[in-house]
């Protein structure tokens, strides 16, 4: 199981309301997309195979594709770490049918509680940092479940790649 750990990557960001630029703003999205694809190629030179996306929108589902996307290249995998079952029940459509094509794409997915409680994105986020060894995320100071994410993820010693275009200290 350790090994596995060590060839584990978990990300974390911003759904896509959160994201500081606006949902149609094509050339922001392509940019994070690339940075991310980027991010993946390195970490897989590196020896990381399995990648965990929390599936929620914005930059979760994006990593899903992309891991999706260079596995046709690279050997890796997607792992899908949903917090609840119907997770993507109030997504909108065209987030719905990414969601549904990487589950079905996935080489692993867990589903972590049958239903929503309070705590279950936590219970999911320490899930994914417990797997992993290394999170590649996009992180700009905000509070919310990606700070959490990256405080679990520094107090388990990971390695973190943040793609915020503004690099930050994560000491809080």
């Amino acid at each position: 199981m350790q090994e596995q750990k060590l060839e584990t990557c978990c990300f974390s960001g911003y759904r896509i309301e959160k994201m500081p630029f606006l949902p149609n703003d094509t050339a922001a999205i392509d940019a994070l997309r690339s940075a991310l694809a980027q991010a993946i190629a390195n970490a897989a030179a590196q020896g990381y195979t399995r990648f965990v996306s929390g599936m929620s929108t914005g930059l979760d589902l994006w990593a899903a594709e992309t891991v999706l996307r260079l596995r046709d290249s690279l050997p890796v995998q997607l792992i899908c770490a949903v917090p609840f079952d119907q997770q993507a029940e109030h997504f909108p459509t065209a987030w719905k049918r990414i969601f549904n094509h990487c589950l079905l794409r996935a080489d692993q997915v867990y589903s972590l509680s049958r239903r929503y409680y309070s705590g279950c994105y936590a219970a999911r986020n320490q899930f994914m940092v417990d797997q992993s060894s290394l999170l590649i995320c996009y992180y700009d100071g905000r509070p919310g479940g990606t700070a959490q994410t990256v405080r679990m993820a520094r107090q388990a010693g990971l390695d973190i790649v943040n793609l915020a275009e503004r690099q930050l200290s994560f000491s809080e």
